[in-house]
């Protein structure tokens, strides 16, 4: 049997990676650039580097490994990216991540301008998350499970569901359970900003640093906060791992999963927040219901589950499509 290829690609808040991949998954050649959303004066300029940016990378593929690419072992390409989103339709519908960004559909903006470029595939769309979970599934320690999740901790809070061997998704939207309420004192608070007493508002990378400068920190990543170890910003990871435990419960007796893996650029930093998440779902979930308790564990895939998820992505419409 012939070796087959795809091109995946990750859209995050901070960056974007991408990949060339065989069909068992290993990964042939890796890029990865940031996005620097603010860097323009406009969101339609914003935009329309980001669409250059993604022709610019799987074009370079396609010249740096032509009989890969061009070949007719080339299944397709695969897009994943931050939501929420309509995998149907294509588009962005109001992305958390992207400022400012509305409706956007990012699928035929991109078939277009790889067009241009002489380089005509159709690209295979999906949420992140969801793209992490079936990379999961497809090499990573979910092979052979038919229910579980994958939640990716970073910019913000991902939910990826495969259930009964799918992806938990209805008319092309869903699995977006990092919006789940879990404080509902801070939106009595502030009930025009709900978003703040969400899972993602609380336990994301955004999230922390905005909590923390409001208690004076002056940095502007995730690692500055790390390395500050003033006793003052300590509570903000146990918050964080109270929002996770409860996200963790939550779908554990809505799906009835086997198995829950975290991925995402925070899992670097675990050892902050991961013990107490795990005892808080315990204490949890033994109080709810212990039938529904699965183990937490770290996704094999770890950082790169998005865009092998995404380059996973055309062989599993292929076979959908049979």
């Amino acid at each position: 049997m012939k070796t087959s290829f795809t091109i995946g690609l990750d859209l995050g808040g901070t960056k974007l990676a991408a990949a060339l991949l065989d069909q068992h998954g290993q990964i042939i050649d890796f890029q990865k650039v940031p996005v620097e959303l603010r860097r323009e004066s406009s969101v339609a300029q914003t935009q329309r580097r980001i669409i250059g940016l993604m022709g610019d990378l799987t074009c370079d593929f396609k010249k740096r490994f032509p009989k890969e690419v061009s070949s007719k072992y080339f299944k397709g390409i695969g897009l994943a990216s931050a939501g929420p989103l309509n995998v149907e339709r294509g588009e962005l519908i109001f992305p958390a991540n992207f400022p400012g960004w509305k409706k956007v559909p990012l699928v035929s903006l991109l078939e277009d301008e790889i067009r241009k470029r002489g380089f005509s595939k159709r690209i295979h769309f999906q949420h992140d998350a969801t793209a992490a979970a079936l990379a999961e599934g497809w090499i990573g320690a979910a092979q052979k499970m038919n229910t579980f999740a994958v939640v990716t901790i970073g910019t913000g809070i991902g939910t990826g569901i495969v259930f009964n061997g799918l992806p938990a998704q209805s008319r092309g939207m869903g699995s977006e359970y990092g919006h789940t309420i879990v404080d509902f004192s801070q939106i009595q608070q502030s009930p025009k900003e709900i978003k703040y007493g969400t899972v993602e508002g609380i336990a994301s990378g955004l999230s922390l640093l905005r909590r923390a400068r409001q208690r004076g920190f002056h940095g502007v990543s995730v690692e500055e906060l790390v390395a500050d170890k003033n006793p003052k910003y300590q509570s903000l990871y146990k918050d964080m791992a109270l929002a996770l435990g409860c996200l963790c419960h939550n779908l554990s007796i809505g799906y009835n999963l086997e198995k829950i893996f975290l991925s995402g650029g925070l899992i670097k930093i675990r050892n902050l927040y991961l013990d107490d998440l795990k005892a808080h779902y315990k204490d949890m979930i033994r109080q709810t219901n212990p039938a529904f308790e699965c183990k937490i564990e770290i996704a094999k895939t770890k950082n790169k589950a998005g865009v092998i998820g995404a380059g996973y992505l055309p062989y599993l419409y292929s076979k959908r499509s049979r």
